[in-house]
């Protein structure tokens, strides 16, 4: 009984930490909503671009930014209501996933067998994944919003109560920063995600193909069967997953490579080399419109939207169709308990779970390529 008294204790006090910070000029009063009622916010900054966000999944719904013509464009997959993201044929869309983003094993934590599926793995979170989630808005202010989600013990068949964070900033500089938090009463493990389908021409205007991209890493973790990483680190040096350098994801996509014929594309995971550069770079020559990604997670998972279906479609009913949308999933690598080498997910009851990625969004005028 004591024990568990100060567990209560502990999270409590971190609750109450991880929600101090520098005081900030409110445009919106404090919130507290725990409804299961469907809710978008809209954030906007100084020069007129704007970012949607939803309570279900904690989703982004939109981002509409300025093209090299001074127009806007959405440039996120996304819909308007509740029925159009549980009727979609992808359940990810925009949504934050966890517990554990990517595929996962059954695996042993502290020398205990955690049987979280009967089938080869779990994809980002399993039957308890957070994208199907209400999250409890806890603020609104200066285009910010702050949303939270508590996982029980044993949800999905991971232990420990979990209380998670993610804010969403959008900045004057074009910069939409999300924030992940979170505190557990017994060790567990966590990698939290972003899923956001991105296209830089606009949601719904064709193919992604013509991206052009830079990726600042020197390795990949190569797959096997199911989408599963080997453990292997492999070099992208003279290969198709070499990015290091600007140049169009076709090239890619479209290569006979072993790995990119067994995803189907680009579904990888690349390994960080510093943060010297960002992580991610890239551009559409169409419209302009150039993203950064920096994270302090060591990973992202590139995904050029290979399995869409076509069926779900824009509210202006554009179709969402496969190599029209690219995923840049900050993230721990995959399936990490089996690979000791890799960077650990594992959450004790005395840290603080707290990652940031941040996509910045500017104009490139001058074809690069």
């Amino acid at each position: 009984m004591k024990t568990t008294m100060n567990y209560k204790l502990l999270i409590l006090l971190l609750i109450i930490l991880i929600g101090c910070g520098p005081a900030k000029k409110h445009l919106h009063e404090e919130v507290r909503d725990e409804s299961n009622e469907f809710k978008i916010i809209k954030l906007q900054n100084a020069i007129g671009n704007s970012v949607e966000i939803t309570n279900y999944g904690a989703r982004i719904v939109s981002w509409y930014v300025k093209d090299k013509e001074d127009h806007f464009r959405n440039i996120v997959l996304g819909f308007s209501t509740l029925q159009q993201y549980q009727e979609a044929d992808a359940p990810y869309y925009g949504a934050i996933v966890g517990r554990v983003a990517n595929r996962l094993q059954n695996f042993e934590l502290e020398g205990k067998p955690l049987n979280l599926t009967d089938e080869n793995f779990i994809l980002h979170g399993g039957s308890e994944g957070f994208h199907d989630k209400f999250w409890s808005i806890a603020s609104i202010r200066q285009n910010t919003v702050r949303l939270s989600y508590f996982s029980e013990d044993g949800a999905g068949g991971f232990p420990g109560n979990l209380h998670v964070f993610v804010e969403y900033h959008l900045t004057d500089q074009n910069e939409l920063e999300i924030d992940y938090e979170a505190v557990v009463d017994q060790t567990t493990v966590l990698n939290l995600s972003n899923h956001a389908f991105f296209n830089l021409k606009g949601a719904g205007e064709g193919s992604v193909l013509d991206l052009q991209l830079m990726v600042n890493a020197d390795h990949f973790t190569p797959l096997r069967h199911g989408g599963l990483p080997t453990g292997e680190l492999r070099a992208v040096e003279n290969s198709v997953f070499d990015f290091r350098t600007l140049k169009r994801i076709e090239e890619t996509v479209e290569s006979k490579e072993t790995q990119i014929v067994l995803a189907n594309g680009l579904d990888h995971n690349f390994v960080k080399k510093d943060n010297r550069l960002p992580l991610i770079t890239a551009i559409d020559p169409q419209s302009g419109i150039k993203m950064e990604m920096s994270t302090t997670l060591p990973g992202v998972q590139i995904y050029t939207a290979n399995f869409l279906s076509g069926n779900d479609k824009s509210d202006d009913g554009k179709s969402f169709k496969p190599r029209e949308a690219i995923c840049f999933e900050a993230q721990f690598f995959p399936d990490a308990p089996q690979h000791s080498h890799f960077p650990s997910i594992v959450l004790q009851p005395q840290e603080k779970y707290n990652h940031t990625a941040v996509y910045k969004v500017s104009l490139e005028k001058e074809n690069n390529l």
